[in-house]
Protein backbone atom coordinates (compact mmCIF):
# COMPACT_ATOMS: atom_id res chain seq x y z
CA UNK A 1 0.00 0.00 0.00
CA UNK A 2 2.63 2.61 -1.04
CA UNK A 3 0.46 4.99 -2.05
CA UNK A 4 -1.68 4.82 0.80
CA UNK A 5 1.00 5.14 2.86
CA UNK A 6 2.58 8.05 0.92
CA UNK A 7 -0.75 10.12 1.80
CA UNK A 8 -1.38 9.30 5.17
CA UNK A 9 2.26 9.94 6.03
CA UNK A 10 1.87 13.47 4.98
CA UNK A 11 -0.66 13.57 7.86
CA UNK A 12 0.62 12.00 10.08
CA UNK A 13 4.22 11.33 9.71
CA UNK A 14 5.19 12.02 13.42
CA UNK A 15 2.50 9.73 14.64
CA UNK A 16 3.99 7.24 11.84
CA UNK A 17 7.21 7.53 13.31
CA UNK A 18 6.74 7.21 17.18
CA UNK A 19 3.52 5.26 17.42
CA UNK A 20 2.35 3.67 14.77
CA UNK A 21 -1.13 3.78 16.13
CA UNK A 22 -2.74 4.87 12.81
CA UNK A 23 -6.84 3.95 11.93
CA UNK A 24 -8.18 4.20 8.73
CA UNK A 25 -11.41 3.27 7.93
CA UNK A 26 -12.71 3.73 3.73
CA UNK A 27 -16.36 3.72 2.21
CA UNK A 28 -17.65 3.28 -1.27
CA UNK A 29 -21.21 3.84 -1.12
CA UNK A 30 -23.27 2.80 -4.52
CA UNK A 31 -26.24 5.31 -4.78
CA UNK A 32 -27.91 3.76 -8.18
CA UNK A 33 -26.67 2.93 -11.20
CA UNK A 34 -23.16 4.33 -11.65
CA UNK A 35 -23.41 6.61 -9.22
CA UNK A 36 -20.92 6.36 -5.80
CA UNK A 37 -19.54 8.48 -3.71
CA UNK A 38 -16.42 7.56 -1.81
CA UNK A 39 -14.57 8.66 1.75
CA UNK A 40 -11.35 7.83 3.75
CA UNK A 41 -10.88 8.62 7.44
CA UNK A 42 -7.20 8.14 8.97
CA UNK A 43 -7.49 9.02 12.50
CA UNK A 44 -5.71 8.41 15.59
CA UNK A 45 -6.44 8.49 20.05
CA UNK A 46 -5.44 11.84 21.00
CA UNK A 47 -2.83 10.46 23.49
CA UNK A 48 -0.72 10.39 20.69
CA UNK A 49 -0.12 13.40 20.10
CA UNK A 50 1.74 14.26 23.28
CA UNK A 51 -0.35 17.49 24.28
CA UNK A 52 -0.28 18.78 20.83
CA UNK A 53 -3.95 19.66 19.25
CA UNK A 54 -5.06 18.21 16.05
CA UNK A 55 -4.13 22.02 14.34
CA UNK A 56 -0.62 22.44 15.60
CA UNK A 57 0.13 18.86 14.78
CA UNK A 58 -0.95 19.52 11.13
CA UNK A 59 1.02 22.69 10.84
CA UNK A 60 4.17 21.51 12.16
CA UNK A 61 4.22 17.91 10.46
CA UNK A 62 2.14 18.11 7.44
CA UNK A 63 3.43 19.52 3.90
CA UNK A 64 -0.16 20.74 3.29
CA UNK A 65 0.36 21.51 -0.34
CA UNK A 66 2.02 18.45 -1.35
CA UNK A 67 -1.04 16.50 0.38
CA UNK A 68 -3.54 18.90 -1.86
CA UNK A 69 -1.58 18.02 -4.67
CA UNK A 70 -1.95 14.01 -4.41
CA UNK A 71 -5.54 14.53 -3.96
CA UNK A 72 -6.43 17.49 -6.12
CA UNK A 73 -9.37 17.30 -8.24
CA UNK A 74 -11.06 14.17 -6.78
CA UNK A 75 -11.01 14.45 -2.82
CA UNK A 76 -12.08 17.15 -0.32
CA UNK A 77 -10.97 16.78 3.36
CA UNK A 78 -12.06 18.21 6.89
CA UNK A 79 -11.12 17.63 10.24
CA UNK A 80 -12.20 14.98 12.71
CA UNK A 81 -12.12 16.19 16.33
CA UNK A 82 -14.82 14.26 18.19
CA UNK A 83 -14.34 12.29 21.26
CA UNK A 84 -10.99 10.09 21.75
CA UNK A 85 -9.89 10.23 17.60
CA UNK A 86 -8.73 12.97 15.99
CA UNK A 87 -7.88 13.09 12.59
CA UNK A 88 -9.22 13.58 8.68
CA UNK A 89 -11.95 12.59 6.41
CA UNK A 90 -11.17 12.84 2.74
CA UNK A 91 -14.83 12.53 0.62
CA UNK A 92 -15.35 12.45 -2.76
CA UNK A 93 -15.95 15.68 -4.55
CA UNK A 94 -19.65 14.90 -5.63
CA UNK A 95 -21.13 11.75 -7.18
CA UNK A 96 -19.19 10.00 -9.05
CA UNK A 97 -19.23 7.17 -12.43
CA UNK A 98 -17.67 3.73 -11.40
CA UNK A 99 -14.57 4.71 -13.64
CA UNK A 100 -14.20 8.07 -11.66
CA UNK A 101 -14.77 6.36 -8.18
CA UNK A 102 -12.02 4.05 -9.24
CA UNK A 103 -9.29 6.89 -10.78
CA UNK A 104 -10.44 8.33 -7.23
CA UNK A 105 -9.64 5.69 -4.45
CA UNK A 106 -5.98 5.03 -6.63
CA UNK A 107 -4.76 7.86 -4.79
CA UNK A 108 -5.20 5.77 -1.90
CA UNK A 109 -3.98 2.87 -3.21
CA UNK A 110 -7.14 0.74 -3.48
CA UNK A 111 -7.62 -0.70 -7.20
CA UNK A 112 -11.46 -0.83 -6.68
CA UNK A 113 -13.62 -2.10 -9.54
CA UNK A 114 -17.74 -1.51 -9.85
CA UNK A 115 -20.15 -3.04 -11.88
CA UNK A 116 -23.52 -4.09 -12.59
CA UNK A 117 -25.85 -6.08 -14.75
CA UNK A 118 -28.93 -3.48 -14.26
CA UNK A 119 -30.28 -5.19 -11.45
CA UNK A 120 -27.22 -5.99 -8.89
CA UNK A 121 -24.29 -4.37 -8.72
CA UNK A 122 -20.64 -6.11 -7.79
CA UNK A 123 -17.35 -4.28 -6.28
CA UNK A 124 -14.14 -6.66 -6.28
CA UNK A 125 -10.62 -5.64 -5.22
CA UNK A 126 -7.52 -7.70 -5.19
CA UNK A 127 -6.15 -8.18 -1.56
CA UNK A 128 -2.77 -7.86 -2.91
CA UNK A 129 -2.87 -4.29 -4.19
CA UNK A 130 -4.34 -3.13 -0.47
CA UNK A 131 -2.17 -5.11 2.14
CA UNK A 132 -1.72 -2.52 4.84
CA UNK A 133 1.36 -3.23 7.47
CA UNK A 134 1.93 -2.40 11.36
CA UNK A 135 1.67 1.03 10.59
CA UNK A 136 -2.34 0.36 11.36
CA UNK A 137 -4.12 -0.97 14.18
CA UNK A 138 -7.28 -0.54 12.21
CA UNK A 139 -7.95 -0.38 8.43
CA UNK A 140 -11.32 -1.22 7.20
CA UNK A 141 -13.03 -0.95 4.34
CA UNK A 142 -17.26 -0.80 3.78
CA UNK A 143 -19.30 -1.12 0.43
CA UNK A 144 -22.78 0.09 1.52
CA UNK A 145 -25.32 -0.94 -1.04
CA UNK A 146 -28.29 0.94 -2.07
CA UNK A 147 -30.60 -2.75 -1.68
CA UNK A 148 -29.96 -6.12 -0.16
CA UNK A 149 -26.32 -7.84 0.33
CA UNK A 150 -26.43 -10.97 -2.04
CA UNK A 151 -23.29 -12.20 -1.65
CA UNK A 152 -19.50 -11.22 -0.15
CA UNK A 153 -16.42 -12.71 0.30
CA UNK A 154 -14.74 -12.44 2.88
CA UNK A 155 -16.48 -9.43 5.23
CA UNK A 156 -18.84 -9.05 7.67
CA UNK A 157 -22.61 -8.01 6.51
CA UNK A 158 -24.44 -5.63 8.45
CA UNK A 159 -28.19 -4.21 6.82
CA UNK A 160 -26.95 -3.34 3.32
CA UNK A 161 -23.30 -2.90 4.34
CA UNK A 162 -20.11 -5.42 4.10
CA UNK A 163 -17.37 -5.05 5.44
CA UNK A 164 -13.69 -5.93 5.18
CA UNK A 165 -10.78 -6.42 7.49
CA UNK A 166 -8.08 -5.57 5.57
CA UNK A 167 -5.44 -6.42 8.72
CA UNK A 168 -6.51 -9.90 8.25
CA UNK A 169 -6.17 -9.72 4.18
CA UNK A 170 -7.84 -11.80 1.78
CA UNK A 171 -7.07 -12.64 -2.09
CA UNK A 172 -9.76 -10.67 -2.96
CA UNK A 173 -12.55 -8.38 -1.78
CA UNK A 174 -15.83 -8.99 -3.56
CA UNK A 175 -19.38 -8.35 -2.57
CA UNK A 176 -22.40 -8.09 -4.51
CA UNK A 177 -26.07 -6.09 -3.61
CA UNK A 178 -29.29 -5.18 -5.44
CA UNK A 179 -30.48 -1.55 -6.50
CA UNK A 180 -33.16 -0.12 -4.63
CA UNK A 181 -35.76 -0.42 -6.85
CA UNK A 182 -38.57 0.15 -4.59
CA UNK A 183 -39.01 3.68 -4.88
CA UNK A 184 -39.50 3.51 -8.95
CA UNK A 185 -41.94 0.75 -8.60
CA UNK A 186 -43.74 1.94 -6.25
CA UNK A 187 -43.79 5.81 -8.07
CA UNK A 188 -44.91 3.83 -11.38
CA UNK A 189 -48.05 1.71 -9.04
CA UNK A 190 -48.71 5.51 -7.49
CA UNK A 191 -48.88 7.05 -11.12
CA UNK A 192 -51.14 4.49 -12.51
CA UNK A 193 -54.03 4.60 -9.28
CA UNK A 194 -53.53 8.44 -9.31
CA UNK A 195 -55.07 7.78 -13.52
CA UNK A 196 -57.24 4.99 -12.79
CA UNK A 197 -58.48 7.42 -9.92
CA UNK A 198 -59.18 10.29 -12.69
CA UNK A 199 -60.66 7.90 -15.54
CA UNK A 200 -62.66 6.92 -12.34
CA UNK A 201 -64.08 10.93 -11.59
CA UNK A 202 -63.82 11.72 -15.36
CA UNK A 203 -66.58 8.92 -16.31
CA UNK A 204 -68.97 8.80 -12.99
CA UNK A 205 -69.23 13.09 -12.51
CA UNK A 206 -71.31 13.85 -15.98
CA UNK A 207 -73.71 11.03 -14.95
CA UNK A 208 -73.80 12.43 -11.12
CA UNK A 209 -74.20 15.81 -11.92
CA UNK A 210 -77.47 15.06 -14.45
CA UNK A 211 -78.67 12.67 -11.62
CA UNK A 212 -78.83 15.74 -9.00
CA UNK A 213 -80.77 17.62 -11.39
Amino acid sequence: MKRLLSVIALVFTAVLALSGCVNMNAEVNVQGQDKTTGAVEVTMNKENLQGMSLDELLASQVDTAAMEQQIGGKWTYSKIEEGENVGLRFETDGVKTYTQLKDAFKVFGFEINLADDGKEVTFSMPGDKAAVDSSFTEANLHVNFPGEVTSHAPGEVEHHTVTFDMIQGAPVYQATGKFDHSLFYSAIFGGAILVLTLVFVLAFAPKGAKEAH
